[in-house]
């Protein structure tokens, strides 16, 4: 039985009731758009676009950005599969890249020698989608300086990152699109959900057209274009509003967590860097063991305590869905994944619970 978990946000019923209060007797759509305006206003962007899942909106942003069969689009090695997989679903060509050992993000080194090499091809990537590793900020400036000096379309993926920013401003408003998540074990939750967010008003229009159906506006139901059927779920949506006002307590509360085992393990493992003008959300907090250990016996035996903790991300190019693709490695990706540990880092936990966590695991280092 599982008594710390890995990610775990105690469930407020009454700021839920408080919300759905507001809207008795009321259309539910009321709900989806009040939704979509606050977490704009939250992240500072124009536009948000509610839908069921992170990896819908991550589709949506690829479809908006103009990704069709054959076209190559770039994405860290070093991330979960559901950064990749909607490449696949529009049958375009991933192309691989791995990370820098400060933030555990994408090497912007490697993504000017991958653009380089495919700019003198003739064969240059429609897309980028730029991971913030568990809550901490990519090198984002940098990235996105190099994408537009080779016309290139970046899509952030910040799932995992609501509540981080690089010099005052939210990550997932620094591309052309953003993509958020409220899976049961984020920040926020919907218990299921995702946005898009953008700055470009038609880019908002066409994902909302694209996540309804692609319905025409006509008085009768009329479609020309494939859609899907990605619209949030209204319950959703309202959990979402009962969180947003404490964002703030819940990305404190998890950054706490993290500075906590910072301190407990500071002589032990090292984690990923927070630069100057970076503020990380720390969603998980992630460390590397020292070499030697083996973190997958780590993570079984810790279980059998009733602790749960993860591996680092197992790279895109060692899963064999997507080991044939091209790919700039350095091995940072495979060496953090050898060796990287994600510790229970929900606002349910304690102070108590971290430190049993951390004495059960100074014993199997």
């Amino acid at each position: 039985m599982i008594r710390i978990p890995l990610s775990f946000n105690p469930i407020n019923t009454r700021a839920l009731a408080a919300v759905l209060q507001q809207y008795e007797n009321k259309h539910h759509n009321l709900i989806i758009d009040n939704c979509e305006y606050q977490f704009a206003r939250v992240v500072g962007v124009d536009h948000a676009v509610a839908v069921n899942s992170g990896t819908a909106a991550i589709h949506l942003a690829l479809l908006v950005a103009g990704v069709e069969p054959g076209d190559l689009v770039m994405a860290p090695t070093f991330t979960y599969i559901a950064t990749l997989n909607p490449i696949r679903y529009l049958q375009a060509t991933p192309v691989l890249l791995d990370i820098e050992p400060q933030t555990w993000n994408l090497d912007p080194g490697l993504l000017e020698q991958a653009l380089h090499k495919y700019a003198h091809a003739g064969h240059l990537p429609k897309a980028l989608i730029v991971v913030h590793t568990y809550g901490t900020p990519a090198l984002i400036s940098e990235i996105i300086n190099i994408a537009n000096r080779y016309g290139v379309i970046v899509i952030e993926d910040a799932a995992e990152s609501l509540g981080a920013s690089f010099e005052g401003k939210s990550v997932g408003t620094f591309g052309h699109l953003g993509v958020f998540s409220f899976n049961n074990n984020k920040t926020i939750t919907g218990f299921g959900g995702g946005m898009l967010v953008t700055g470009n008003q038609d880019m908002a229009k066409r994902a909302r057209f694209l996540a309804t159906q692609a319905r025409e506006d006509y008085p009768y139901y009329q479609h020309q274009t494939v859609g899907y059927n990605y619209s949030i779920n209204p319950l959703a949506a309202a959990y979402l509003l009962s969180q947003m006002p404490d964002l703030e307590v819940f990305v404190q509360k998890r950054r706490h967590i993290y500075q906590v085992y910072r301190e407990l393990l500071f002589q032990e493992i090292i984690s990923q860097e927070e630069r100057t003008g970076v503020r990380s959300a720390r969603w998980l907090s992630a460390f590397l063991l020292p070499k030697g250990n083996n973190v997958i016996k780590t993570i079984a035996t810790l279980l059998k305590e009733g602790i749960e903790t993860r591996p680092a991300w197992n790279p895109m190019h060692r899963q064999p869905l997507y080991q044939n693709s091209a790919v700039f490695l350095n091995r940072n990706a495979d060496e953090y994944f050898n060796r990287g540990l994600c510790l229970p880092s929900g606002t349910g936990i304690t102070e108590a619970m971290q430190h049993e966590v951390v004495a059960r695991l100074k014993r199997l280092l």
